[in-house]
């Protein structure tokens, strides 16, 4: 049964901890964008990356498992690459322009102002829920333990990512059951009385420890581009320069050549921007691949962050980019953790189990 409740604070907490009094295990996912802006609640620098520090957090305050969303857009760039390939060597022109589902902000506004777009959003459901879902079923298929005794807690710097909670797979669980904030799980710390800063390093889940460079950077504005491009050159056996991906600036359009095929690109965020963009495509402009994000840099300037000024925001952009640089693993398809997920679970479900956990359910 889909809940229509949008739950914060103090109701929020209890609630969570009720779940976990009950004996389920639950499991929370961190969103990128957290690990290097929760550290400003604290009184620490700008762009101070804390992950191993929320691990800490969140096991202290009763979490069984602690993931990373990181992972599930991991997850889905790997699908969605193998997808625009085929559609590109298939030349399913008509499928293109191709738009991210991460952002939700994004999603409402299209559901209400174009709702012809919501046929060129990628079917991949968005890295928090693709995470949510395939955290269940993974570690209800190892713990060999019935899935509706595990709940997912989204930790996210987006209190839009609350309307996440009301979707359900095909089979009727949620993807995700509840959503916490930055600014939220702050002030869930306080109350019990921790300090990040007192608190040590701890890793994430030993079952689905790793993302790679692409999944951290999905938090910043054009960290889903470069992901998907990145990834979908690798599938053609290729390499592609990734930095004209991190410039700054609310419209960017480019141009990659993968194999025979020129990828036309267009990243936007604020929804002016947008409209921009969708007017050259309504006259005929052809782009492949549209990132559309709400907020300023993306995540990194969501309205669960703590309100700062832009160059705020862009220092944290910059802060994940190097977070996600200092990772070994620069694609998914180098990501340990999903080739063993796909080995052990994914790859083993027929197709229409698959696309149940990770395609959004139309």
């Amino acid at each position: 049964m889909v809940g229509h409740e949008l739950l914060s604070g103090d109701k929020l907490f209890e609630k969570i901890e009720k779940e976990i009094k009950s004996g389920k295990i639950v499991v929370a996912e961190i969103a990128p964008a957290v690990r290097v802006t929760l550290g400003e609640l604290f009184d620490m620098p700008v762009g101070t990356n804390v992950l191993g520090k929320i691990v800490s957090l969140l096991k202290k305050l009763g979490f069984r498992h602690v993931v990373d969303t990181p992972l599930g857009a991991d997850i889905a760039t790997y699908y969605e690459a193998e997808d625009i390939k085929k559609l590109l060597d298939e030349g399913r022109v008509k499928k293109f322009p191709i738009f991210n589902s991460c952002c939700i902000g994004w999603r409402l506004y299209a559901s209400r102002k174009h709702p012809e777009i919501l046929d060129h959003i990628t079917v991949i459901a968005s890295p928090q829920m693709t995470m949510g879902a395939v955290s269940k079923y993974y570690l209800a298929h190892k713990l060999k333990i019935d899935v509706k005794n595990i709940v997912v807690v989204g930790i996210m710097p987006c209190a839009l990512k609350k309307y996440e909670t009301f979707e359900v797979m095909r089979n009727g669980y949620k993807y995700i059951d509840y959503v916490v904030t930055t600014v939220e799980l702050a002030q869930w710390a306080k109350k019990k009385g921790y300090d990040i800063k007192e608190l040590p390093d701890e890793s994430l889940s030993s079952i689905m420890p790793l993302s790679s460079k692409d999944g951290v950077i999905f938090g910043v504005s054009g960290g889903m581009t470069e992901a998907v491009i990145t990834t979908l050159a690798r599938l053609y056996g290729e390499d592609v320069e990734v930095v004209d991906f991190r410039e700054e600036g609310d419209i960017r359009r480019k141009t990659v050549k993968i194999g025979k095929h020129e990828i036309h690109i267009a990243m936007v965020y604020g929804f002016q921007n947008l409209e921009k963009i969708y007017k050259e495509i309504k006259e005929g402009k052809i782009y492949h691949l549209v990132e559309v994000m709400m907020c300023p840099h993306g995540c990194v300037g969501g309205p669960g962050q703590p309100i700062a000024p832009k160059e705020t925001i862009a220092a944290r952009g910059r802060a994940l980019g190097k977070a996600g640089d200092a990772i070994k693993e620069k694609t998914p398809l180098e990501n340990p953790t999903v080739k063993k997920l796909i080995d052990e679970y994914l790859g083993k479900l027929d197709r229409e189990k698959l696309e149940e956990l990770i395609y959004f359910n139309r």
